[in-house]
């Protein structure tokens, strides 16, 4: 903590820097815009100011007009009312023009209104007769009021003096007056509209009499103490003009610091981050490193270590085994049908299940115990300070046990077995290298054996990867010469006898050990993935088979060929199916596929589209080795088949085994319900076959009949009419003359 206080004290003098700046720049803008409102408001009070003096002035000068006309008349006045009536609306302003000769109102217009001003003495009675003796003795016109007139308004009395001239000599004759409204004077004005937009004005002068400040007009709004005045010139005095508008600048000072608030916190904020960036960097690298190991050393979705940090704790182990000369067990564990699983439930539920096996794993194991995950749906466990390979096999039956027990998942529960493969070290190897591919040939011989099953490694099964290893190559070549042929057995009607197909099998012409049968290298093809170049040649073949019999003017047979899960896998199976069939012209009707119920089970929605797309070029497709999976009766009517053969295993014991006999029985009744074929393999005594009639089986394949036949014999072939029709107990009868090795 303490190392970071610099960063915030800078970070703190930063804001409180940038905060008063802000609050600097909002003072004067509120300075500036103070001045630009007076110097506005002296703008206003200007005009106001100069239209009352400018009005005044006007409807006094009417006076003069007066005066003038007296002098002119030589003290006779004639039609008073006309002329002032003139006056008064060619200038405008004034309420009412009058005549005092020696001081008294002896004329006035208008009368109405005014008359109690006529007789009336301004140099004697009058409040304001001092205004009166002023105007004589400067012989200037005077201004009395504002005040409130006789006519009970507030107005003001201006008084003009006229003398005429007598034998050179200037005598006083009297006045000429004229009375203004105050309320007239100032509509001139716009003192009323800007009453209305929040302007406040007083109109002042001095008393004449007691010099005291006299306010004699003012708006409803008080005057506030930014205020503004203006001197305005009236005779015999001066009157005030000053006017006001409220301005608050609380919204401009609160806009003012909530911006250098948000201004100051923006910047302080950004300084602290400049001044942290380095400590953040620090860490971030920090974290980095720290999820870089993890990525490294531990598997992502379950934690446990990975191959390469398991690798690198198995080389450990190896060396505190050999120090302390005590051996160790290393475990290579492969789930058993987890594709199946992931693939009908999702990677979701995958993912779930992974995690789950290696919860499991560690649960069962000690802790001093290393558990890893290789990839995919294999896991590894070293198991160290082992007294025997006897305590190896109680962990590995004890995990197996523990795996068996059913996964909950999203939507349903899953049961996944697992295949173990066990080595020892020293005894075995001291390398991890060799530990680990020891552990993985024990594992694939469990697998071969079943699920759920464990095996501990031996030299044999080393022996046997290298021979993996020379058969693979060798295949390879067999693919690149062709050493491969067909061979074909018959399938024919157990009601008649008569040939009904051919079932063809795949013969390697090995160049050194003779002729082999396809189960002597078919899981090597299998694994390698050879099998997809043998199968489509398989399939060439087959339509090259059905040729020959179209060009030996036979009646043709249709020829089955087996498919593997490889081919399945293939995108562009049935396109390149068709294509050779196009090729040797023949008919898709006479070719007939066979997948195994096994097969079909674990790949269902991969056979299933597949099927439908092979149905649609007309190709026909058969179950084979019907019994050994788990179908059902709902599945079998889903698919679209044209007939199922059971398997070899329920016909060997058929004369014996009361049970292989129900099943059969079952067998056949169900499928001859959905309206299938029902084809019998391995039939090789005539008891066999006798009983396979009487249950209703359509048609037979085996040695009783003919062994697999070279293209040449299968052509020679035309069914066994007599053997179906005998009571024929054996094979040897007839076996001889067909046969064509095996």
């Amino acid at each position: 903590m303490l190392k970071f206080r610099p960063c915030r004290l800078y970070t703190l003098m930063v804001f409180v820097c940038v905060f008063a700046a802000g609050a600097y720049y909002t003072h004067l803008n509120i300075l500036a815009d103070r001045k630009e409102q007076r110097l506005l408001m002296e703008e206003v009070v200007g005009v106001q100011a100069a239209a009352i003096e400018r009005r005044l002035n006007r409807s006094l000068s009417s006076t003069y007009i007066l005066a003038q006309e007296v002098r002119r008349s030589h003290g006779q006045f004639r039609d008073f009312d006309k002329f002032a009536e003139e006056v008064m609306q060619t200038l405008g302003g004034v309420s009412s023009l009058q005549l005092a000769p020696e001081g008294i109102t002896r004329y006035t217009y208008p009368l109405a209104g005014n008359e109690k001003g006529l007789g009336h003495n301004l140099l004697v009675s009058d409040k304001r007769k001092k205004e009166a003796w002023e105007a004589i003795r400067s012989k200037t016109l005077t201004l009395a009021g504002p005040f409130m007139l006789v006519q009970g308004r507030m107005g003001m009395v201006g008084r003009n003096p006229v003398f005429l001239e007598q034998n050179g000599e200037s005598s006083f004759w009297g006045f000429a007056t004229a009375l203004i409204y105050l309320d007239d004077l100032l509509a001139f004005t716009e003192l009323d509209q800007l009453q209305q937009k929040g302007y406040a004005f007083e109109l002042s002068r001095l008393h004449p009499d007691t010099g005291k400040v006299d306010v004699f007009a003012h708006s409803a709004r008080p005057l506030d103490k930014q205020r503004v005045t203006k001197r305005i010139g009236v005779p015999n005095g001066e009157w005030t003009l000053a006017m006001s508008r409220p301005a608050s600048f609380a919204w401009q000072i609160g806009v003012g610091i909530l911006l250098s608030l948000i201004t100051a916190t923006v910047f302080a904020l950004l300084i602290y981050r400049i001044l942290r960036e380095p400590a953040r960097l620090r860490e971030l690298v920090a974290q980095q490193t720290a999820q870089l190991e993890q990525l490294a050393f531990y598997d992502e979705l379950t934690g446990l270590a990975n191959r390469r940090f398991f690798t690198e704790q198995l080389d450990q182990a190896i060396l505190n085994s050999q120090r302390e000369d005590e051996p160790l067990a290393l475990m290579y564990l492969d789930l058993d049908d987890f594709k199946r699983i992931n693939d009908a439930t999702g990677h979701t539920d995958g993912d779930r299940l992974l995690m789950e096996v290696a919860r499991r794993l560690t649960a069962t194991v000690r802790k001093t115990d290393i558990v890893g995950r290789l990839g995919g749906d294999e896991f590894a466990v070293v198991l160290v300070h082992i007294k025997s390979a006897g305590n190896a096999r109680r962990v590995a039956e004890k995990i197996i046990r523990n795996l068996s027990k059913p996964v909950p998942l999203a939507q349903h529960e899953a049961v996944v077995g697992t295949s173990i493969g066990i080595t020892l070290a020293p005894k075995d190897g001291t390398s991890s290298g060799d530990l680990l591919r020891n552990a993985d040939l024990a594992m694939y011989v469990s697998k071969r054996a079943g699920k759920n099953q464990l095996s501990f490694y031996n030299t044999d099964m080393q022996e046997q990867a290298l021979y993996s290893i020379q058969l693979e190559e060798e295949l390879r070549q067999a693919v690149r010469r062709q050493e491969f042929a067909l061979v074909f057995q018959p399938i024919v009607s157990l009601a008649n006898g008569r040939l009904v197909k051919f079932e063809a099998l795949l013969r390697w012409h090995h160049p050194v050990r003779g002729t082999l049968a396809p189960d002597s290298f078919m899981e090597v093809a299998e694994l390698t993935g050879l099998i997809v170049p043998i199968g489509y040649w398989v399939i060439e073949a087959a339509c090259g088979f059905v040729r020959q019999q179209q060009q030996a003017g036979r009646t043709v047979r249709p020829v089955a060929v087996n498919l593997s899960v490889c081919q399945l896998r293939e995108a562009d199976f049935a396109d390149r199916v068709a294509a050779l069939l196009q090729h040797w012209q023949v008919p898709p009707g006479w070719l007939e596929l066979e997948i195994t119920e096994s097969l079909l089970m674990e790949n269902v929605d991969l056979a299933m589209a597949l099927i439908e797309r092979l149905k649609r070029l007309g190709i026909r497709i058969s179950i084979d080795d019907f019994g050994t999976g788990y179908s059902s009766l709902s599945q079998l009517r889903q698919l679209p088949v044209h007939a199922l053969k059971i398997d070899r295993s329920f016909i060997q014991e058929l004369e014996t085994c009361p049970v292989d006999q129900q099943m059969v029985e079952a067998i056949t009744a169900m499928v001859h319900k959905l309206e299938l074929k029902v084809v019998a393999e391995g039939i090789e005594t005539g008891p066999q076959m006798q009983r396979l009639k009487a249950i209703g089986c359509d048609y037979g394949q085996g040695f009783l009949f003919a062994r697999p036949l070279s293209p040449e014999q299968a052509l020679q072939y035309h069914g066994h009419r007599e053997l179906v029709g005998s009571d024929a107990t054996t094979n040897t009868e007839h076996a001889g003359v067909l046969s064509a090795g095996s």
